[in-house]
């Protein structure tokens, strides 16, 4: 009995899956579509169709255009976010060093137009992003730990230094996304070692 059930969830994945691979089915269009079309020309006639959804079904999930572009990045923090988790903690200097270095990691090879795009599209949306960002969380973390180790500044709330170095870092990558990627990795760390020493007690 106990194998049929299980041989039934999987013929018939919940709800919550379906969604899940509904959405993801409409986004890998939206973006395949974006890259072929560009973003302001893209149809969502052309994406739905691709997909194999009906209209309705792309604005449920994504309400427009630049909600695809906030996955995006969404999706780039995550991956982001999973590999700082390893990093060495030993000083904020190493790990904002090596927080960049995944950053820079993460970008590289994307698609230049869709990125900029979707960092420009962050700014328009920052209100849905604060506070629930992967890379928001990861690094809000990290201050704690540093403040507690008396290693930063304590008159700040980490989330309020957090809110100061993510902007500027993915500012950073918005200019220097077309630079060699020593040159982008090199001003990247300079930000770095600039911001720590303005935190440093």
């Amino acid at each position: 009995m106990e194998d049929l059930e299980q041989a039934g969830r999987e013929v018939h994945p919940s709800r919550t899956q379906r969604r899940l691979k509904t959405r993801d089915k409409v986004y890998a269009a939206a973006m395949a579509e974006f890259s072929r079309s560009g973003i302001a020309a893209a149809q969502i006639e052309d994406i739905v169709k691709a997909a194999g959804v009906a209209r309705g079904t792309f604005y449920n999930h994504f309400p427009t255009k630049d909600h695809v572009l906030l996955e995006y990045v969404e999706r780039l923090q995550r991956a982001a976010a999973g590999r700082m988790e390893e990093l060495e903690v030993a000083s904020a200097r190493l790990f904002f060093r090596g927080a960049v270095e995944i950053l820079a990691d993460v970008v590289i090879g994307e698609d230049p137009t869709i990125l900029r795009e979707a960092l420009s599209v962050v700014s328009r949306h920052v209100d849905e992003m604060e506070n629930v960002a992967p890379l928001y969380t990861g690094v809000t973390a990290f201050f704690a730990v540093a403040q507690a180790r008396g290693e930063i500044r304590s008159d700040l709330l980490p989330g309020e230094l957090s809110v100061a170095f993510l902007p500027a870092v993915f500012g950073v990558l918005l200019l220097r996304l077309g630079a060699p990627e020593s040159e982008l990795r090199a001003t990247l760390h300079h930000a770095v070692d600039v911001f720590v020493r303005g935190i440093a007690p």
